[in-house]
């Protein structure tokens, strides 16, 4: 039988097998199974959105930051929604899966997966002779997506080049030694050197921003509700795919036009020419490399503006633990754009030692733009702790300034019953999906306050382009993160005059050293310079202390936790608990307060959407309004008052006997 999701199960069922037979081994048998399904019951967080999106006009942007036409600042919790969701999901549950998008706390979601060649159909068809047209009936479905989004308050990005490939009736030139023997050839690397690459690129990208949604009336390039365009994903030369190019790796015409170009660069611009074609090394091929690109997202963005389209430009991301010598040709677009996927047990890296999710992320923070995170997660799949992520992502982001983040991914499957587990689609994954709401007020409703202070990373041009600078190689990177905010600037380089050298005067910024540590040599913690979150790596806890969210992450030891309001006793060795203001006001003056609990669920079955999933118990101690009552608005649940007493103005409530509600209310 054909099955929609059969590629992602094989890609996944290995590392599956190896790491969720672990931890269903270690599992307790009393584990109830469980799953999560549009039918679940979750908070409504819609009321943070605007309705329809769109309404305060284009989004632009103002320094480091995202505003509207009329002025009104903006941030925005997304995700992503690719592959068979898009094509797959039928119109009741489009409108369906938009409302509940926007009930989790989400106002953005980007498009991604729509062209991919291990997607079918996809937006050129099933199985497609051609990728030079669009199939109407999949772009009307992408129409109606865009349409409920809009409806929701919820804002759209789209890529414009994911995972096309090209087919030998689409005209590209020299295609039998791109495609070698193969009917279909890959673009990415070989787009910044081939005109025919470029122009069927260039093409695709008008008719798609021409489009126009037959339900709202505008085409893509005209929707205020679409924020931004993504020229291309994870495309660079700088670090993963200059090496392509080299004469040695069998692509002779190709080849012979990156060395045409790297010996014109190198001769302009006195460099030696033996170094400047040699893409795995530091130097001047970083300068040449970067050039290169931003040649041709020049040219690229300037056919995105032809149609008519005014929003923000990403021309490509900081991804897959590049350096900073990837960033300069990110300028073009006007907004930086990054990736990073970290790993289980996160919460317990010493930062003197190892670099996290987190650290990549920070990097591409260029002083005086935007920065948008398309793509975070926890790359273990299903990890035990992937439950700590979405707090810790959220507060980072709030405390560090950034402007747009967006998880990968609400789903990658169609979402018309069961979605099955694996780690591009949270919608059904509890581990992920309880804390969302958590992580949205967090960020969205300004619980945590930007750092008080800034580093910024500011080497000159020489050491920028002539040395690794990354999380990896930089303790100074990683012990100030979770401290203060940073900054990455851009160098004087005569041989990049488009480059805009970064500006620091007036600001009260302090020089990161890349090479020495900002945390106390026997410290097993990092705090927040605002004194609002920590993590205490060698307990591995992460902890939000702030009048109006409370929360702990990660791991408990059998004692309990206290912050200022709450005390945590929790029995299990892991959970992640946040109790939170809904009405801005302290949580001893709060007159409706949401508890967030999640823990450990562990996938059954690649091809079974049940988890097994670890009752919470303990007890919870909290500092409020004698008169509010604990309600679980689950339907499967019912009445929780019996896990509710108030003596002297705490509220205790027993978790062992919520019932297994995930979101409770003191209201």
């Amino acid at each position: 039988m054909r099955n929609i999701h059969s590629i992602l199960f094989t890609i996944c069922l290995c590392l599956f097998t190896l790491h969720s037979d672990r931890d269903v081994a270690e599992a307790s048998e009393d584990w109830p199974l469980d799953k999560i399904t549009l039918r679940t019951a979750t908070p409504d967080l819609s009321g943070l959105n605007h309705k329809p999106a769109g309404i305060h006009g284009r989004v632009m942007a103002q320094g480091d930051q995202l505003i509207f036409e009329d002025g009104t600042p903006i941030r925005f919790w997304g995700a992503n929604l690719q592959a068979y969701a898009i094509y797959f999901t039928e119109p009741r549950n489009i409108k369906a899966h938009a409302k509940r998008l926007a009930q989790l706390g989400f106002n953005l979601v980007r498009i991604h997966h729509h062209d991919s060649d291990w997607v079918q159909p996809n937006i050129f068809g099933e199985n497609a002779k051609t990728t030079t047209q669009l199939n109407p009936a999949w772009l009307n479905k992408l129409d109606q997506w865009i349409t409920a989004l809009k409806d929701e308050g919820i804002y759209i990005w789209l890529d414009l080049h994911v995972g096309r490939r090209f087919t030998a009736s689409d005209g590209v030139e020299n295609f039998e030694e791109l495609a070698g023997g193969q009917d279909k050839a890959d673009a990415v690397g070989f787009n910044f050197v081939s005109p025919s690459i470029e122009r069927l690129m260039q093409e695709f990208q008008t008719a798609f921003l021409s489009h126009k949604n037959k339900y709202t009336g505008l085409s893509y390039s005209e929707e205020p509700a679409v924020i931004a365009v993504q020229i291309t994903n994870e495309n660079d030369l700088t670090h993963h795919f200059g090496n392509i190019l080299l004469p040695d790796k069998g692509v002779p015409r190709h080849s012979e036009t990156y060395m045409a170009l790297a010996n014109a660069f190198a001769k302009e611009h006195g460099f030696d020419a033996e170094r400047t074609w040699r893409a795995w090394e530091f130097g001047p091929s970083k300068i040449f490399l970067n050039d290169l690109e931003h040649k041709f997202f020049d040219r690229m963005a300037q056919s995105v503006r032809d149609t008519g389209f005014d929003g923000l430009i990403s021309t490509t991301s900081l991804w897959g633990e590049m350096s900073i010598a990837g960033l300069p040709s990110q300028m073009r677009g006007g907004i930086v754009d990054t990736h990073s996927y970290g790993w289980e047990g996160e919460i317990d890296f010493d930062p003197r030692q190892r670099a996290g999710l987190l650290d990549w992320l920070a990097i591409a923070q260029v002083d005086g733009l935007p920065l948008s995170v398309s793509e975070w997660n926890i790359g273990t799949t299903l990890a035990e702790d992937r439950f700590v992520a979405p707090v810790r992502v959220a507060a980072m982001a709030a405390f560090q300034g950034w402007d747009a983040m967006m998880v990968y991914g609400y789903s990658q499957q169609g979402l018309n019953g069961n979605v099955f587990p694996e780690n591009w689609s949270i919608a059904s994954d509890p581990g992920m999906i309880w804390m969302m709401p958590a992580a949205a007020i967090l960020y969205r409703a300004g619980h945590i306050r930007q750092a008080e202070q800034t580093y910024a990373l500011c080497p000159d041009a020489s050491d920028f382009f002539g040395r690794s600078i990354a999380p990896d190689t930089s303790i100074g990177i990683r012990t100030i993160i979770e401290q203060s905010r940073l900054v990455t600037c851009m160098p004087e380089t005569p041989a990049l005059p488009w480059l805009t050298a970064t500006n620091l005067t007036g600001k009260s910024y302090q020089d990161l050293d890349p090479d020495r540590s900002y945390l106390k040599s026997r410290s097993g913690v990092v705090e927040a310079d605002t004194g609002e979150f920590f993590r205490a790596f060698e307990k591995g806890q992460f902890v939000v202390n702030i009048d109006n969210s409370q929360i702990v992450a990660g791991r408990f030891h059998g004692e309990p936790v206290k912050t200022s309001n709450v005390e945590f006793n929790v029995d299990n060795p892991m959970a992640a608990i946040a109790v939170q203001s809904l009405d801005q006001s302290a949580l001893t003056q709060a007159r409706r307060i949401l508890i967030s609990i999640s823990g450990r669920a562990i996938s059954v079955h690649p091809e079974d959407e049940n988890f097994r999933i670890e009752p919470i118990t303990g007890i919870l101690r909290i500092q409020a309004r004698p008169d509010l009552e604990l309600i679980s608005r689950d339907g499967r649940v019912g009445d929780v008052s019996a896990a509710h007493t108030v003596k002297d103005g705490v509220h205790e409530i027993d978790l062992g006997k919520v019932k297994g509600s995930r979101w409770l209310y003191l209201e």
